[in-house]
């Protein structure tokens, strides 16, 4: 059975639980509805930590990486540069460029001079 569905199950059991026994001291419906769902939390994150991974490493297996193209690491690579030569100047900081828009801007003043 797939893990996120046990693990459901399983916290949908122990809120079942709680408020049958909330129930069954005389609470009110809408305070043991509270109270089970604070218990089961509790319950639930003490008792089911090796569930709780197996759901996240199933959910993270399928999500899978993003792809990564030449154009953004050519991107990448411009605004690392920029970064690397408004570093390397002696302007002080409120001069040098800010923004991508920036130090774009400020590349190609630099190149064209």
């Amino acid at each position: 059975m797939k893990a996120w569905l046990v693990y459901t199950l399983a916290r949908l059991g122990i809120f079942a639980a709680a408020l049958a026994v909330l129930f069954v001291i005389g609470l009110r419906w809408y305070w043991a509805a509270i109270g089970a769902a604070l218990i089961g939390l509790l319950v639930s994150y003490i008792a089911l930590p090796g569930l709780r991974g197996r759901v996240t490493s199933d959910i993270a297996a399928r999500r899978g990486r993003p792809e990564r193209d030449a154009d953004s690491d050519f991107e990448d690579d411009f605004v690392d540069a920029a970064d690397t030569d408004a570093a390397d100047t002696d302007a002080p900081a409120a001069d040098r460029a800010v923004s991508d828009a920036d130090r774009h801007r400020a590349r190609r003043e630099h190149d064209e001079d």
